[in-house]
Parts: C-alpha cells; sequence; structure tokens
C-alpha cells in the first residue's frame, strides 16, 4: 500500500526520525514565536538620535559663540585703532581675542552689574588687555560705553 502524502517536504520519513531541526507542532496552535527584542532597537535610535542631536547643536552652539566673540573682537580693534595710548603701548594691534577667564575676574573685582569683557591684544610693540563695558540694553548710541586698556604691569589707561 502506498502512503499518499510521504514525498511532500518536512514530512518525516516513514520508519525513521523525522529530520534535524523539524518540530512537530501540535494540531490547532500556532507556532512558537521568536524572542522579539524590540526595545533594543528603540534604545539604540534613541540613543543614536540623541548623539546626533548633542554633536549638530554643539556644533552650531560653538560656531555662533566664536563668530559673535570675533564680531565683538573686530568693533573693539576698529574703535581703538586711532588711540594714542594704544599705538604708543601696543603699536599696531595683530590680534585681539575674547578672554573668558579674565572676564570673570575681572566683573567680581569690580563687582556691582556691569556689563565686562576683557579681550587679549597682541601688538607690533607690546601686549594689554581691553577691558571693555557695554551700555545696559543698548543705550548710548554705540556698542561699548567705555574701553580700557590694562598694560601687563598693572597700569589702566582711559580709551572711551
Amino acid at each position: 500500500m502506498s502512503q499518499p502524502f510521504s514525498n511532500q517536504p518536512g514530512a518525516p520519513l516513514s520508519g525513521g526520525p523525522p529530520p534535524s531541526g523539524y518540530a512537530e507542532v501540535p494540531f490547532g496552535q500556532p507556532p512558537p514565536q521568536k524572542s522579539s527584542h524590540w526595545w533594543v532597537w528603540i534604545l539604540g535610535g534613541c540613543g543614536c538620535t540623541t548623539v546626533l542631536l548633542l554633536i549638530c547643536c554643539g556644533g552650531f552652539t560653538w560656531w555662533g559663540v566664536s563668530k559673535g566673540t570675533q564680531v565683538l573682537a573686530d568693533l573693539v580693534e576698529k574703535e581703538v585703532a586711532d588711540n594714542d595710548d594704544v599705538k604708543e603701548n601696543l603699536g599696531e594691534i595683530t590680534s585681539i581675542k575674547m578672554n573668558l577667564m579674565e572676564t570673570g575676574s575681572e566683573q567680581k573685582a569690580r563687582g556691582g552689574a556691569n556689563n565686562l569683557i576683557v579681550f587679549d591684544a597682541k601688538g607690533t610693540k607690546g601686549d594689554g588687555k581691553f577691558i571693555v563695558e557695554t551700555p545696559s540694553g543698548g543705550q548710548g548710541g554705540g556698542p561699548f560705553s567705555t574701553i580700557e586698556l590694562k598694560l601687563p604691569d598693572g597700569t589702566i589707561k582711559k580709551i572711551k
């Protein structure tokens, strides 16, 4: 007698054990589900998104701050370029950069609610620091209300 469906793929061989990897599922029950790690994909996606956001936002912030401080430094250079004290002590200005640490120290030393910014200046004759006060609320008609030149020996010369 012949067996009608014995040549179907996955069917057990007659008289022998089932092939390897073959699991018999009882009739009426779905096959067992593979374990799902969906939470790993969600956490990984959130982590990658967070890292990308930090890189992008940090990069744009750094770029904005560096450009903003350079614009202020250029304005200071234009304001002091023709001053006699600056020419006598620094000579021709070669570079001006904002100094955040000195700005904080100067704010503490002077006290009060001054809007001070300190710039390190290098010139052909020497170095110095410009202590710039910006008017509060944008009053005064210009970007700076006072500018002082602080020399390495501690002497302060009023520029504006």
